[in-house]
């Protein structure tokens, strides 16, 4: 028989927002950061980290349900052109120092 922690739901450290579900409250109380723009790497630890330090827990199944690719291989050159959000700095110049206050 397997162990019983299979049997349920394992606590994660972990958020992913393309595996996300919750009441409503949560995105009331954890919402995306305004002061962060044009971030894609990254808003999952921004995200993560404050809705833990408030008290969420995240949870994720026993076994994989789901899954996707970023890109195909015949596509893959378009992903290694998207921006990077350090190279919009110099249009965003202060805008961290106010999410800090």
């Amino acid at each position: 028989e397997p162990p019983s922690s299979l049997k349920m739901p394992q606590l994660e450290p972990y958020w992913a927002a393309g595996f996300s579900f919750s009441r409503g409250h949560f995105v009331v109380n954890v919402p995306y950061d305004l002061y962060q723009p044009m971030i894609f790497q990254g808003e999952e630890m921004s995200i993560g980290i404050r809705a833990f330090t408030i008290g969420y827990d995240f949870f994720a199944p026993q076994r994989s349900v789901c899954f996707h690719h970023y890109a195909s291989n015949d596509r893959s050159h378009k992903r290694d052109n998207v921006p990077k959000f350090w190279e919009h700095a110099n249009k965003y110049a202060g805008i961290g120092k106010k999410s800090m206050a």
